[in-house]
């Protein structure tokens, strides 16, 4: 039987066990002001059980990890117990059974994002792309499993310099879907670069894939700003720019961070190079 959940210990960082399934995962049982999560078919981790026989034998505070098809971790939730859980001896050798936790989320996902994550738990690459048929909410959604994917596997990717990454401008609608679509240019399907004006220049920084100096090619970016304003007054309530500033200040961090901006058309009119 293959597992699909893994709990994680913050302390120790070893995994306590795995599990089937999860439920309250998206935190909507509550148990008075706590969230209630039940791992059903869970079973101890081998290694787990020899270390707490030597030192501890509880956990406070774990991570539920999101597994893939080959069993390894591609994201996870923190979980914080307002009581220590103690592991008692009698239970070292159960298997299968039903554990109950009760405590609160550092984030939680949502039903639509944990219906994404399915799509990066496969050993088959997809095709880029695949996000411009989602909805407003699953794209959303996808920027941040994206976001959650790449904090547990960005110790893999080497930073490059001198690339140049394209971005296609009939997909790219709003803000959102600029992050992913840059995230996917430098990192591949599933990638990641950012979500906010601080979070890329984080990114710019180094460890995400790529660090300065770069060109993005942005294809047909009068796509996008044709419909971003529209879509700001839908968004506003996140932001604390207007879209015309929000989008000044995105290429100002870019061009600091070393970024050449190339913006170009198909049909080659309006070919600019620099501030658009």
């Amino acid at each position: 039987m293959k597992y699909r959940f893994a709990v994680m210990d913050d302390e120790s960082g070893l995994t306590v066990g795995f599990c089937r399934d999860v439920v309250g995962l998206t935190g909507d049982i509550m148990v008075e002001t706590y969230e209630k999560v039940m791992f059903e078919q869970f079973v101890f981790n081998e290694e787990f059980i020899r270390n707490i026989a030597k030192t501890k034998q509880s956990i406070s505070n774990l991570y539920i990890a999101i597994l893939d098809d080959e069993e390894k971790v591609i994201g996870s939730y923190y979980f914080h117990l307002p009581e220590s859980y103690i592991i008692h001896k009698q239970n070292y050798n159960k298997q299968n059974f039903h554990l109950e936790l009760t405590g609160m989320f550092e984030t939680k996902p949502s039903s639509v994002e944990l219906r994404l994550w399915e799509f990066l738990k496969g050993t088959q690459p997809y095709e880029n792309n695949i996000w411009h048929t989602f909805s407003k909410e699953e794209r959303s959604g996808w920027l941040n499993v994206t976001r959650i994917y790449s904090a547990s596997n960005h110790f893999a990717r080497p930073d490059k310099r001198g690339e140049v990454y394209t971005l296609e401008g009939e997909y790219i609608s709003d803000f959102t879907t600029f992050f992913i679509a840059l995230g996917e240019a430098i990192n591949g399907p599933g990638g990641y670069f950012g979500f906010s004006l601080d979070s890329i220049s984080d990114c710019l920084c180094g460890g995400f894939g790529a660090v300065g100096p770069f060109t993005i090619d942005w294809k047909n970016a009068h796509y996008f700003l044709e419909r971003f304003e529209e879509e700001w007054d839908q968004e506003k309530r996140c932001y604390e720019f207007s879209p015309q500033q929000y989008f000044k200040e995105l290429l100002t961090i870019l061009e600091s961070g070393g970024v050449f901006m190339n913006f170009s058309s198909d049909n080659k009119i309006g070919k600019q190079e620099g501030n658009f």
